[in-house]
């Protein structure tokens, strides 16, 4: 439970030298975003390439994903072997990961090994070699990755869960793609999807740590070794279309999320949203852990997920639990949205959330890496986010009023995208009645 003292604590960040964040534009076309908060020793340093899975169509399918993995493969004068020798030389962290709206090469190293690890992933986004033989070769490692991820229900449960909220499967489909879709990449479809989102203004540096001024002249002499043939390419609305999707498999519990479209990055209720969640399912004390867990041990585990970015997000709730326990979980998940739409959160609620919300933004604040993640997506958007000065008083605006009548506002939207996956046999009707406030 938080105390006022815990309040404080969290909000001592206040009175800290905070970091100053700036956006800029090289000659080139690739944008950079860093920030001059220094650190002991190390720096972290990340590209992001506006390119996901969202910007996949049928037969392309996991191409993002498969070209995050073949880049690593050999770039400029170096194999795979080299690269992975590099890794180790430089030590720290270096990797990438993809998503549904950007793909993102990041180092997190010692200050004295940044300008190396720059380098490296600049030739990794600029230079790849996106040989045949290597594209062969990875494709299974990235189809017994899938099978992995097929292997976890709470996983199964979150895709199913997109594509009940978002109709167009260009945009809901698996970030790895299908096992059709992988097997008939080649080399030349490879190629073909780099010449189309890698270019340097599709691109965002992001810097953060020791050494920033450093790594940032570094760059200005950088040239990108081909002409670009990509142009940024507008990405179509979101439709949003709720909606039940259901997977039978085999197991002894239920993986059920629901949710419904909430305000996206920059909205003038976002702070507000943030703070419903967290007194929705976002901490011990929250209203769903403590009724459907703590008071009637209806779950195994029960949160709540606010997901935004620039130009759609969902508010979910996620719960894993019995077959058995479903209808009575669903009920009891409806009648505290309903205190939650007619009531206001008391103010000891408000504090906790508040507490929480400001502690997770300390926490990030605290190292290169945490900053560099929250630099990134703003960047890609050409935005500056505000300082956690701002920010704070930003959250603290935030009234009991506010969250009750967002929560009115969101949860009355009828019906929600609900996904499950289990042994949902004797549940199934249940289940395909829906769920609505």
């Amino acid at each position: 439970m938080a105390s006022s003292q815990d309040s404080q604590n969290a909000r001592a960040m206040k009175g800290r030298r905070i970091a100053i964040n700036y956006l800029t534009t090289l000659p080139s076309g690739m944008s950079v975003i860093w920030d001059d908060y220094g650190s002991l020793g190390t720096t972290a340093i990340a590209f992001y390439v506006r390119v996901g899975s969202r910007d996949e169509h049928g037969h392309q399918y996991g191409a993002a994903h498969f070209l995050e993995h073949a880049v690593f493969k050999g770039a400029g004068p170096w194999s795979a072997r080299d690269i992975a020798n590099l890794q180790d030389q430089l030590g720290g962290e270096i990797n990438a990961f993809t998503t549904r709206d950007y793909t993102v090469y990041y180092a997190k190293v010692l200050a004295s090994k940044a300008p190396q690890a720059l380098h490296l992933l600049w030739t990794l986004i600029s230079d790849p070699w996106l040989d045949d033989n290597d594209i062969g070769k990875e494709r299974q490692v990235i189809l017994e990755e899938l099978l992995e991820a097929q292997d976890d229900l709470e996983d199964r449960s979150g895709e199913l869960y997109m594509a009940a909220l978002f109709p167009d499967p260009d945009f809901h489909h698996d970030v790895l793609g299908t096992k059709e879709s992988l097997m008939h990449f080649d080399g030349r479809q490879l190629r073909n999807f780099y010449h189309q989102f890698y270019f340097p203004s599709n691109i965002v540096l992001v810097l953060s740590g020791e050494g920033v001024d450093a790594l940032r002249e570094q760059v200005q002499e950088y040239q990108w070794p081909l002409r670009p043939q990509g142009l940024p390419t507008p990405r179509k609305p979101l439709a949003v279309m709720p909606r039940i999707q259901l997977l039978r498999q085999a197991g002894e519990q239920v993986h059920l999320t629901m949710g419904v479209p909430a305000p996206p990055l920059g909205h003038v209720e976002y702070d507000a949203t943030l703070i419903l969640s967290t007194i929705l399912a976002g901490q011990n004390s929250s209203r769903l852990w403590q009724r459907l867990r703590e008071d009637e041990g209806l779950v195994y585990t029960v949160s709540s997920s606010y997901s935004a970015l620039k130009d759609w997000a969902e508010l979910s709730i996620y719960m894993a639990l019995s077959p058995r326990s479903v209808p009575r979980a669903l009920e009891a998940v409806r009648e505290e949205i309903q205190l939650l739409m007619h009531e206001p959160p008391s103010l000891e609620e408000r504090e906790w959330a508040l507490t929480q919300a400001e502690t997770s933004m300390a926490f990030a604040m605290e190292t290169p890496d945490g900053r560099m993640m929250r630099l990134g997506p703003y960047g890609l958007y050409g935005w500056v986010p505000l300082d956690p000065k701002e920010r704070l008083a930003q959250l603290e605006q935030v009234t009991c009023a506010d969250i009750t009548a967002l929560a009115q506002q969101l949860f009355s939207q009828n019906p929600w995208a609900l996904a499950a996956c289990g042994p949902i046999g004797s549940i199934e009707q249940v289940l395909e009645g829906g769920f609505s406030a």
